[in-house]
């Protein structure tokens, strides 16, 4: 699974308009992307319904970069298949 486009696929469902070009791993929710906190909550609602997995709101206040995202999911999927 490539997280990156699983996460790259959210992001262009609650975002549309988006430039899928701009979503890389260093770029920034907020700075780079205009993706504000209720939208990120859009993202992660979009990302448990395709990965099954449940992403805590906590858990996202700490979630800058796409990155981080993706560190959260992979740490998620080692936990789930180990």
């Amino acid at each position: 699974m490539n997280v990156l486009e699983e996460v790259k696929n959210a992001i262009i469902k609650i975002q549309p308009g988006i430039d899928a070009a701009k979503i890389v791993p260093e770029a920034r929710f907020k700075e780079d992307l205009e993706i504000d906190s209720l939208s990120k909550v859009e993202m992660a609602l979009a990302l448990e319904d395709t990965l099954d997995m449940a992403l805590q709101d906590a858990e996202l206040e700490d979630i800058k970069t796409i990155q981080n995202v993706i560190d959260l999911i992979e740490s998620r999927l080692k936990v789930r298949n180990a």
